[in-house]
């Protein structure tokens, strides 16, 4: 028999991430869901450890293994190392 994963689409966090994208726009990121989202479409360069530490902390809120604000720092490291933080 499967196992059903819960994930809660509705975590945000306290305070939002603004990252460049693409043409350098800035986009406002408000939780672990929009943040897989940037991850996983809108990354500007190679994946390192950061980013798949981002990809595994923001799944694992989603999944209410983890609180929205580790997947929060985790996503600011990686936007730091990527050099996207705006």
């Amino acid at each position: 028999m499967a196992k059903v994963i819960k994930v809660d689409f509705k975590v945000s966090w306290m305070i939002p991430v603004h990252v460049k994208i693409g043409d350098g726009s800035r986009k406002k990121i408000c939780g672990p869901d929009e943040a897989l989202e940037c991850l996983n479409h809108r990354w500007p360069v190679a994946k390192d450890a950061t980013y798949e530490a981002a990809k595994r902390k923001c799944l694992a809120a989603l999944c209410q293994n983890a609180s929205a604000e580790e997947a929060r720092m985790a996503f600011v490291n990686a936007a730091a190392t990527a050099k996207i933080l705006a």
